[in-house]
């Protein structure tokens, strides 16, 4: 995680305490002042704390409509400044707590890293596909991303709607059939993650005339009877891997959740 959101996370509790702190020290050095001025300090946790639920690639309702409570509790101050200082401290550790569930549940921050870039086999094979991506219309890139980022996410049950609605905006497209079979493998075996059906005995591939695309080679065919088939799960993560490329060098505005998502897709090109 970049320096910039470790500091903005860090921001949350240190407003949001340091305000409920200057609130003690006013009541307890006999200050009178309206502490609704120390209160502040909550309702900017609640505003930083919005701003690092906006740029994660799934929102967290609950942290982006913070800042609302924060104005609602703090807004008319309480008869007893104990009663302020009180819920100033149940507010900050409130924050503290999304912060941290923030984190656990809804992945690293991506608008952040805009700019980002990528790195070793994944940023070579990104490079490599860059000019068969030169027909890929923007909104399909941009299903591409989608897709890549919800299966990431363990979300299956998006998975094939966002496929469905690639596949529509790749048609009539100069984007390579190769393209439109990663949309299909991609939404097919979700579902069948989803709903936790086994591998079928037959299951969509990629053609031998596709591989000159694809990050990793296809395994030869195997006979029934021979035991686990390598193919399917090389169909996944190639077409996982060439979604995630075409939503790179064709969406340039998903670019800071696909950095964020890089080391699930950095796993796929060393399986």
């Amino acid at each position: 995680m970049p320096e910039s959101s470790r500091s903005y996370e860090l921001a949350v509790p240190l407003f949001s305490f340091g305000s409920a702190a200057l609130a003690i020290l006013m009541w307890t050095s006999g200050i009178t002042l309206d502490l609704r001025i120390t209160a502040a300090g909550c309702v900017v946790a609640s505003f930083v704390l919005a701003y690092l639920a906006w740029i994660r690639p799934r929102k967290d309702i609950v942290a982006l409509t913070t800042p609302i409570y924060a104005i609602i509790f703090f807004a008319v101050p309480l008869e007893e400044p104990v009663a302020t200082i009180v819920l100033e401290l149940l507010y900050a550790v409130s924050l503290s707590i999304l912060v941290l569930r923030l984190k656990s549940r809804f992945g690293a921050p991506a608008a952040i890293h805009a700019e980002g870039t990528l790195a070793g086999p994944l940023g070579e094979y990104a490079e490599k596909v860059h000019p068969a991506c030169a027909g890929i219309p923007p909104a399909a890139a941009h299903r591409a991303a989608v897709a890549f980022l919800r299966y990431a996410a363990g979300e299956y049950g998006d998975v094939p709607v966002e496929a469905r609605e690639g596949i529509l905006l790749l048609d009539g497209s100069d984007g390579a059939p190769a393209f439109k079979m990663a949309f299909e493998i991609l939404a097919e075996q979700a579902t069948l993650t989803e709903k936790s059906r086994p591998r079928p005995e037959w299951y969509t591939q990629f053609a031998t005339t596709d591989e000159p695309l694809l990050a990793l080679p296809l395994p030869p065919p195997q006979k029934k009877d021979e035991g686990y088939d390598e193919g399917y799960d090389a169909a996944l993560d190639n077409a996982l891997l060439l979604l995630f490329a075409a939503a790179w060098n064709a969406s340039e505005a998903d670019r800071g959740h696909l950095v964020a998502a890089q080391e699930f897709a950095q796993r796929l090109t060393s399986s």
